[in-house]
């Protein structure tokens, strides 16, 4: 066996290690996440106004999450954001019945309830509206405290921030197709 063959990548290495790095990080370099598991044929998407069945109250939800969705799409940039009648695919969400959930979590003596957690749940379904095909349907749930003190206003903050996370992982779900 010739063994200048067994030592020859070490050798180039020993000679030339800033080369051998530097093509090291020009191939991971190449290779991204982004949109990995996109389908070639999939480059726009639609997101429809969310379905809110919840029947809490909170009327702005709809708009709120719908908004979410389409700015993470526009900024996130693998698909853009189009008319449901135009788009290669749709991400359809619905809040159902129970969907909105206001729950103490921390009470101090004399049960009192200092602090509340927003539950938001969601339901999706990932079309692909060129091969009328589904690619997904699935529940999401994501929640954010609150304290009781800050009143209707850290409610809203606390519902806004469920709104981003579940929105982020309704979009991570369909440009990874996890």
């Amino acid at each position: 066996m010739n063994n200048s063959r067994l030592r020859l990548p070490f050798g180039i290495l020993a000679r030339h290690p800033f080369w051998v790095l530097a093509a090291v990080v020009a191939i991971a370099g190449c290779y991204s996440f982004t949109g990995a598991s996109i389908p070639p044929w999939i480059h726009t998407i639609a997101v429809p106004l969310v379905e809110d069945n919840s029947g809490f109250g909170q009327s702005s939800v709809r708009q709120e999450l719908t908004d979410q969705l389409v700015q993470k799409f526009t900024t996130e940039g693998s698909l853009r954001v189009a008319s449901r009648s135009t788009a290669d695919a749709a991400v359809e969400v619905s809040i159902p019945p129970t969907g909105i959930m206001d729950e103490p979590v921390n009470v101090k003596a004399g049960e009192q309830v200092t602090t509340k957690r927003v539950t938001l749940r969601t339901h999706a379904k990932y079309t692909d509206q060129k091969k009328q095909k589904v690619f997904w349907e699935r529940d999401f749930s994501e929640t954010a405290d609150y304290r009781i003190d800050g009143g209707l206003s850290a409610f809203h903050t606390a519902l806004s921030q469920a709104e981003d996370k579940i929105s982020t992982d309704i979009q991570l779900a369909v440009i990874s197709n996890w």
